[in-house]
Formats: structure tokens, C-alpha cells, sequence
């Protein structure tokens, strides 16, 4: 991440957010980061993975690293527990009407999506 690009920036991991050089404890799950912005905690391709969710007048988008792209990888190969990426999957698959995933193009997620 290159947050020097961007110095009045608050970063917020599963954990903490940062804003220049404090530190402050705060998890994300449900976290409001704006009127139409919120976080989820969503671990399954890494522990500390969050997935920030935007409500749109198209309906809510999930920007998330639970997929990689539209068309997988259905067995993300990095997961710490294969049962826990299925499950935030599913969750996410819950809410949101659009997904961007990590590595490609926001989809709309259908019955051929990875779960």
C-alpha cells in the first residue's frame, strides 16, 4: 500500500485504523466509514481480510478479496480454511447485488459463482 500518496488518509485494517502516526483499536466488522459506507470482517483468503461494502443507487457492491475474479479461482489456493472462505462467500453472495474482487472486473454474481 502506498498511503504516503494520500497523507491525511485513515487506514483501517481487521484490527486498527491508521491515521498518520497513530494507531487506534478498533475492529471493522460493521464499522460505518461513511453514510453509504460500512466494513465487514471476511476472512477466508487471509485472516484479516475485510470487505468494504458501498451502497449505490445500483444497489450495494462488495469490494472484497474473497474472490479474485468473476470466474474464480473456486479453491482460492492461499485460504487458511477452505470452510471459512465458503462461508463469508456466501455471506457476501447475501448482500450484495455487484462484487469486485481482488485481481479483476466487478461482476454481478449468478448461479455459476464460486462459492
Amino acid at each position: 500500500m502506498n498511503a504516503a500518496l494520500f497523507p491525511e488518509a485513515r487506514i483501517q485494517d481487521v484490527m486498527a485504523t491508521y491515521h498518520n502516526d497513530v494507531w487506534g483499536s478498533r475492529p471493522a466488522e460493521g464499522f460505518e466509514v461513511g453514510p453509504h459506507v460500512r466494513l465487514l470482517e471476511t476472512p477466508g483468503h487471509s485472516r484479516e481480510d475485510i470487505t468494504t461494502l458501498v451502497e449505490t443507487d445500483q444497489g450495494l457492491i462488495a469490494l472484497t478479496h474473497l474472490w479474485w475474479m468473476a470466474s474464480g479461482a473456486d479453491d482460492d489456493p492461499y485460504t487458511f480454511d477452505r470452510e471459512v472462505l465458503r462461508r463469508e462467500r456466501e455471506r457476501v453472495l447475501g448482500l450484495a447485488s455487484k462484487i469486485v474482487p481482488g485481481h479483476g472486473p466487478a461482476f454481478v454474481p449468478d448461479d455459476t459463482t464460486s462459492r
